[in-house]
Protein backbone atom coordinates (compact mmCIF):
# COMPACT_ATOMS: atom_id res chain seq x y z
CA UNK A 1 0.00 0.00 0.00
CA UNK A 2 2.69 1.92 0.71
CA UNK A 3 4.25 1.94 -2.57
CA UNK A 4 0.87 2.40 -4.49
CA UNK A 5 0.33 5.76 -2.24
CA UNK A 6 4.17 6.90 -3.35
CA UNK A 7 3.35 6.13 -6.50
CA UNK A 8 0.21 8.34 -6.63
CA UNK A 9 2.32 11.04 -5.18
CA UNK A 10 5.37 11.04 -7.78
CA UNK A 11 2.51 11.12 -10.56
CA UNK A 12 0.92 14.29 -9.52
CA UNK A 13 3.41 16.23 -7.87
CA UNK A 14 6.03 17.96 -8.77
CA UNK A 15 9.26 15.64 -7.04
CA UNK A 16 12.71 17.03 -6.74
CA UNK A 17 13.95 13.25 -7.53
CA UNK A 18 14.64 11.57 -10.73
CA UNK A 19 13.55 8.25 -10.72
CA UNK A 20 13.93 6.05 -13.74
CA UNK A 21 11.71 2.74 -14.69
CA UNK A 22 10.51 2.85 -11.15
CA UNK A 23 10.46 -0.97 -9.29
CA UNK A 24 9.46 -2.92 -12.12
CA UNK A 25 11.90 -1.73 -14.88
CA UNK A 26 14.50 -1.59 -12.19
CA UNK A 27 13.71 -5.23 -11.12
CA UNK A 28 13.61 -6.24 -15.34
CA UNK A 29 16.83 -4.99 -15.58
CA UNK A 30 18.65 -6.54 -12.78
CA UNK A 31 16.71 -10.29 -13.68
CA UNK A 32 18.11 -9.94 -17.42
CA UNK A 33 21.32 -9.22 -16.22
CA UNK A 34 21.16 -12.30 -13.47
CA UNK A 35 20.35 -14.73 -16.09
CA UNK A 36 23.57 -13.86 -17.43
CA UNK A 37 26.03 -13.58 -15.24
CA UNK A 38 29.19 -15.92 -14.78
CA UNK A 39 28.76 -18.68 -12.20
CA UNK A 40 31.94 -16.92 -10.56
CA UNK A 41 30.53 -13.52 -10.95
CA UNK A 42 26.78 -14.40 -9.29
CA UNK A 43 28.73 -15.71 -6.54
CA UNK A 44 30.83 -12.99 -5.62
CA UNK A 45 27.73 -10.03 -6.53
CA UNK A 46 25.37 -12.43 -4.02
CA UNK A 47 28.49 -12.30 -1.30
CA UNK A 48 28.59 -8.75 -1.71
CA UNK A 49 24.63 -8.07 -1.58
CA UNK A 50 24.77 -9.86 1.29
CA UNK A 51 26.35 -6.66 3.25
CA UNK A 52 23.65 -4.48 2.31
CA UNK A 53 22.12 -2.80 5.29
CA UNK A 54 18.45 -3.80 3.79
CA UNK A 55 19.72 -7.28 2.84
CA UNK A 56 17.90 -9.10 6.11
CA UNK A 57 14.78 -7.23 5.80
CA UNK A 58 14.24 -7.94 2.26
CA UNK A 59 14.74 -11.94 2.77
CA UNK A 60 12.39 -11.51 6.07
CA UNK A 61 9.94 -9.49 3.43
CA UNK A 62 9.26 -12.64 1.43
CA UNK A 63 5.60 -13.87 1.92
CA UNK A 64 5.09 -17.40 2.64
CA UNK A 65 2.94 -17.88 -0.69
CA UNK A 66 5.96 -16.83 -2.66
CA UNK A 67 8.69 -19.08 -0.85
CA UNK A 68 8.31 -21.91 -3.64
CA UNK A 69 8.62 -19.31 -6.59
CA UNK A 70 12.06 -18.53 -5.47
CA UNK A 71 14.12 -21.04 -6.77
CA UNK A 72 17.24 -19.27 -5.95
CA UNK A 73 17.40 -16.79 -2.85
CA UNK A 74 20.51 -14.59 -4.57
CA UNK A 75 18.93 -14.11 -7.66
CA UNK A 76 15.59 -12.85 -5.45
CA UNK A 77 18.37 -10.26 -3.34
CA UNK A 78 19.96 -9.15 -6.61
CA UNK A 79 17.00 -8.29 -8.24
CA UNK A 80 15.82 -6.49 -4.92
CA UNK A 81 18.94 -4.52 -4.58
CA UNK A 82 18.48 -2.71 -8.19
CA UNK A 83 16.20 -0.80 -6.36
CA UNK A 84 18.37 0.30 -3.33
CA UNK A 85 19.42 3.24 -4.57
CA UNK A 86 15.59 4.52 -4.99
CA UNK A 87 14.74 3.30 -1.78
CA UNK A 88 17.26 5.24 0.15
CA UNK A 89 15.32 8.58 -0.86
CA UNK A 90 12.40 7.45 1.75
CA UNK A 91 15.37 6.24 4.71
CA UNK A 92 15.25 9.18 7.53
CA UNK A 93 18.88 8.22 8.23
CA UNK A 94 19.26 9.80 4.83
CA UNK A 95 19.97 13.46 3.69
CA UNK A 96 17.55 14.72 1.90
CA UNK A 97 18.58 16.98 -0.88
CA UNK A 98 20.05 20.24 0.22
CA UNK A 99 22.74 22.46 0.02
CA UNK A 100 25.43 19.55 0.99
CA UNK A 101 23.96 16.85 -1.26
CA UNK A 102 24.21 18.33 -4.40
CA UNK A 103 26.69 17.96 -7.58
CA UNK A 104 28.64 20.90 -6.99
CA UNK A 105 30.16 20.17 -3.47
CA UNK A 106 33.34 18.46 -2.95
CA UNK A 107 31.73 15.46 -1.48
CA UNK A 108 29.59 14.63 -4.53
CA UNK A 109 31.36 12.22 -6.00
CA UNK A 110 32.91 10.50 -3.26
CA UNK A 111 33.25 6.66 -2.95
CA UNK A 112 33.11 6.40 0.94
CA UNK A 113 30.56 2.77 0.93
CA UNK A 114 27.37 2.84 3.57
CA UNK A 115 29.11 5.03 5.63
CA UNK A 116 27.87 8.06 2.94
CA UNK A 117 24.56 8.76 3.75
CA UNK A 118 23.74 11.27 1.33
CA UNK A 119 21.22 10.78 -1.32
CA UNK A 120 22.97 11.78 -4.49
CA UNK A 121 19.99 12.42 -6.45
CA UNK A 122 22.29 13.50 -9.19
CA UNK A 123 23.84 10.44 -9.24
CA UNK A 124 21.05 9.12 -11.07
CA UNK A 125 20.97 10.90 -14.21
CA UNK A 126 23.09 13.45 -17.13
CA UNK A 127 21.20 15.82 -18.73
CA UNK A 128 22.34 16.27 -22.65
CA UNK A 129 20.68 19.84 -23.23
CA UNK A 130 18.84 19.57 -26.15
CA UNK A 131 16.97 23.37 -27.37
CA UNK A 132 15.46 24.44 -30.93
CA UNK A 133 15.05 27.96 -29.79
CA UNK A 134 18.88 28.61 -29.73
CA UNK A 135 18.26 28.89 -25.98
CA UNK A 136 22.09 28.77 -24.28
CA UNK A 137 21.58 26.11 -21.40
CA UNK A 138 24.16 26.31 -18.01
CA UNK A 139 27.29 24.31 -17.68
CA UNK A 140 26.66 21.07 -16.81
CA UNK A 141 27.09 19.15 -13.60
CA UNK A 142 30.44 18.24 -12.48
CA UNK A 143 28.96 14.94 -11.13
CA UNK A 144 26.48 12.69 -13.00
CA UNK A 145 25.51 9.23 -13.79
CA UNK A 146 28.42 9.48 -16.12
CA UNK A 147 30.96 10.29 -14.08
CA UNK A 148 29.70 8.03 -11.02
CA UNK A 149 29.28 5.07 -13.37
CA UNK A 150 32.56 5.15 -14.47
CA UNK A 151 34.24 5.21 -10.87
CA UNK A 152 31.99 2.63 -9.02
CA UNK A 153 32.84 0.33 -12.40
CA UNK A 154 36.79 0.97 -11.36
CA UNK A 155 35.97 0.17 -8.04
CA UNK A 156 34.09 -2.63 -7.86
CA UNK A 157 37.23 -5.45 -9.01
CA UNK A 158 39.10 -6.22 -6.31
CA UNK A 159 41.91 -5.68 -7.86
CA UNK A 160 41.49 -2.43 -7.41
CA UNK A 161 42.16 -2.53 -3.68
CA UNK A 162 38.39 -1.00 -2.17
CA UNK A 163 37.46 -2.46 0.81
CA UNK A 164 34.35 -5.08 0.45
CA UNK A 165 31.92 -2.27 2.40
CA UNK A 166 32.98 -0.12 -0.79
CA UNK A 167 32.50 -2.84 -3.18
CA UNK A 168 29.34 -3.69 -2.22
CA UNK A 169 27.80 0.05 -1.97
CA UNK A 170 29.18 0.35 -5.58
CA UNK A 171 27.63 -3.06 -6.94
CA UNK A 172 23.99 -2.21 -5.27
CA UNK A 173 24.40 1.54 -7.37
CA UNK A 174 25.78 0.40 -10.61
CA UNK A 175 22.86 -2.39 -10.33
CA UNK A 176 20.41 0.88 -10.40
CA UNK A 177 22.95 3.43 -12.33
CA UNK A 178 22.89 1.48 -15.49
CA UNK A 179 19.20 0.78 -15.72
CA UNK A 180 19.00 4.75 -15.05
CA UNK A 181 20.89 5.86 -18.21
CA UNK A 182 19.07 3.43 -20.36
CA UNK A 183 15.97 5.25 -19.84
CA UNK A 184 15.91 8.06 -22.67
CA UNK A 185 14.92 10.67 -20.06
CA UNK A 186 17.53 10.36 -17.65
CA UNK A 187 20.00 11.27 -20.34
CA UNK A 188 18.20 14.93 -21.75
CA UNK A 189 16.46 18.07 -20.26
CA UNK A 190 14.89 20.60 -22.68
CA UNK A 191 15.65 24.12 -22.47
CA UNK A 192 13.52 26.59 -23.65
CA UNK A 193 12.94 30.84 -23.93
CA UNK A 194 9.97 30.02 -22.38
CA UNK A 195 11.28 27.22 -19.85
CA UNK A 196 13.93 30.02 -18.74
CA UNK A 197 10.99 32.89 -18.05
CA UNK A 198 9.47 30.36 -16.19
CA UNK A 199 12.75 29.53 -14.07
CA UNK A 200 13.70 33.43 -13.77
CA UNK A 201 10.33 34.55 -12.32
CA UNK A 202 10.53 31.99 -9.80
CA UNK A 203 13.96 33.19 -9.09
CA UNK A 204 15.66 30.06 -10.01
CA UNK A 205 18.48 28.94 -12.30
CA UNK A 206 17.59 27.40 -15.17
CA UNK A 207 17.11 23.54 -15.36
CA UNK A 208 15.19 23.27 -18.29
CA UNK A 209 12.29 20.80 -18.40
CA UNK A 210 14.41 18.60 -15.62
CA UNK A 211 14.26 15.77 -18.30
CA UNK A 212 10.95 15.88 -18.42
CA UNK A 213 9.71 17.00 -15.05
CA UNK A 214 8.50 20.34 -15.82
CA UNK A 215 6.14 18.94 -19.24
CA UNK A 216 2.60 17.39 -18.16
CA UNK A 217 1.04 14.99 -20.87
CA UNK A 218 -2.01 13.14 -21.25
CA UNK A 219 -2.19 9.60 -22.24
CA UNK A 220 -4.94 7.75 -23.60
CA UNK A 221 -6.41 7.18 -19.67
CA UNK A 222 -7.03 11.09 -19.74
CA UNK A 223 -4.93 11.80 -16.71
CA UNK A 224 -2.27 14.26 -17.29
CA UNK A 225 0.94 12.93 -15.73
CA UNK A 226 4.58 14.08 -15.94
CA UNK A 227 6.50 13.32 -19.71
CA UNK A 228 8.92 11.60 -17.07
CA UNK A 229 6.77 9.39 -14.76
CA UNK A 230 4.81 8.44 -18.16
CA UNK A 231 8.28 6.65 -19.54
CA UNK A 232 9.30 5.58 -16.00
CA UNK A 233 5.92 3.51 -15.45
CA UNK A 234 6.05 2.33 -19.01
CA UNK A 235 7.20 -1.34 -17.60
CA UNK A 236 5.05 -0.85 -14.11
CA UNK A 237 4.92 0.97 -10.95
CA UNK A 238 6.08 0.61 -7.72
CA UNK A 239 5.64 -2.46 -6.35
CA UNK A 240 6.74 -5.90 -5.00
CA UNK A 241 9.11 -8.23 -6.55
CA UNK A 242 7.53 -10.93 -7.37
CA UNK A 243 6.74 -10.36 -11.11
CA UNK A 244 10.12 -9.99 -11.89
CA UNK A 245 11.66 -13.33 -10.56
CA UNK A 246 9.99 -15.36 -13.06
CA UNK A 247 11.79 -16.46 -16.23
CA UNK A 248 8.80 -16.05 -18.64
CA UNK A 249 6.16 -13.30 -17.68
CA UNK A 250 5.61 -10.65 -15.77
CA UNK A 251 2.34 -11.41 -13.87
CA UNK A 252 1.62 -7.84 -13.46
CA UNK A 253 1.47 -6.93 -16.96
CA UNK A 254 0.96 -10.64 -18.24
CA UNK A 255 3.44 -9.71 -20.98
CA UNK A 256 6.33 -11.98 -22.33
CA UNK A 257 9.54 -11.39 -21.65
CA UNK A 258 11.62 -8.91 -24.00
CA UNK A 259 13.62 -10.03 -26.82
CA UNK A 260 17.21 -10.37 -26.16
CA UNK A 261 19.25 -7.56 -26.58
CA UNK A 262 21.74 -7.28 -30.21
CA UNK A 263 25.10 -8.73 -28.92
CA UNK A 264 26.88 -6.44 -30.75
CA UNK A 265 25.17 -3.32 -28.98
CA UNK A 266 25.47 -5.24 -25.33
CA UNK A 267 29.15 -5.56 -25.75
CA UNK A 268 29.10 -1.72 -26.00
CA UNK A 269 31.12 -0.69 -22.53
CA UNK A 270 31.53 2.93 -23.29
CA UNK A 271 28.87 4.61 -20.87
CA UNK A 272 29.01 8.23 -22.74
CA UNK A 273 27.86 5.65 -25.78
CA UNK A 274 24.95 4.61 -23.67
CA UNK A 275 24.10 8.10 -22.67
CA UNK A 276 23.89 9.29 -26.16
CA UNK A 277 22.06 6.44 -27.42
CA UNK A 278 19.47 7.46 -25.12
CA UNK A 279 19.67 11.35 -25.83
CA UNK A 280 18.73 10.56 -29.13
CA UNK A 281 15.91 7.80 -28.65
CA UNK A 282 14.48 11.21 -25.95
CA UNK A 283 14.56 13.81 -28.86
CA UNK A 284 12.95 11.19 -31.45
CA UNK A 285 10.40 9.57 -29.28
CA UNK A 286 9.63 11.83 -25.91
CA UNK A 287 10.01 15.56 -27.53
CA UNK A 288 7.59 14.32 -30.39
CA UNK A 289 4.79 15.68 -31.50
CA UNK A 290 2.41 16.74 -29.78
CA UNK A 291 4.66 17.27 -26.91
CA UNK A 292 6.14 20.06 -28.64
CA UNK A 293 4.68 21.76 -30.89
CA UNK A 294 6.21 22.88 -34.54
CA UNK A 295 8.91 25.58 -33.22
CA UNK A 296 9.80 23.12 -30.65
CA UNK A 297 7.82 25.18 -27.57
CA UNK A 298 6.50 22.66 -24.99
CA UNK A 299 2.50 22.29 -25.19
CA UNK A 300 1.30 21.33 -21.95
CA UNK A 301 -0.92 18.31 -21.18
CA UNK A 302 -0.94 17.46 -24.57
CA UNK A 303 -2.88 14.74 -25.70
CA UNK A 304 -0.43 11.47 -27.16
CA UNK A 305 -1.73 10.02 -29.92
CA UNK A 306 -1.19 6.07 -30.72
CA UNK A 307 1.48 6.90 -32.51
CA UNK A 308 3.54 8.50 -29.97
CA UNK A 309 2.78 6.05 -27.14
CA UNK A 310 3.54 3.12 -29.89
CA UNK A 311 6.91 5.11 -30.15
CA UNK A 312 8.07 5.74 -26.70
CA UNK A 313 7.22 1.82 -25.99
CA UNK A 314 9.36 0.68 -28.63
CA UNK A 315 11.75 2.98 -27.67
CA UNK A 316 11.33 2.04 -24.00
CA UNK A 317 11.68 -2.11 -24.85
CA UNK A 318 14.50 -1.49 -26.81
CA UNK A 319 16.44 -0.52 -23.96
CA UNK A 320 15.71 -2.52 -21.16
CA UNK A 321 17.11 -5.27 -22.37
CA UNK A 322 20.39 -3.58 -23.58
CA UNK A 323 20.23 -2.43 -19.80
CA UNK A 324 20.32 -5.86 -18.75
CA UNK A 325 22.54 -6.90 -20.91
CA UNK A 326 25.46 -4.29 -20.73
CA UNK A 327 24.86 -4.64 -16.80
CA UNK A 328 25.95 -7.93 -16.93
CA UNK A 329 28.98 -7.72 -18.98
CA UNK A 330 29.94 -4.99 -16.37
CA UNK A 331 29.22 -7.09 -14.01
CA UNK A 332 31.33 -10.27 -15.60
CA UNK A 333 34.05 -7.78 -16.19
CA UNK A 334 34.51 -6.80 -12.83
CA UNK A 335 33.43 -9.69 -10.59
CA UNK A 336 35.28 -12.68 -12.36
Amino acid sequence: MRRLALAVVCLCSWSSYAMAWWDEGHMRVAATAWDLLSPAAKAEASRLIRMNPQYNAWVAAVPQPYIGALRDIDRYTFIRAAVWADDIKEMQDYKSASKDDAAATSEAGRNIGYADKLIHGYWHYKDIPYTRDGSVPPAPDPVDASTQIKALRAALPKTAGMSDDIRSYDLVWLLHLVGDVHQPLHSTALFTKELKAKWTAAGKPDQGDRGGNEILVTPADGVPVKLHAYFDAIFGGYSTIYGAIYDNFDPYTHRPNLPAADPAEAAVTDVDTWISESNKLAVRAAYAPPVLDANGNVVQKAELTRDYETNARKAAELQLPLAGARLAKLLNDALQ
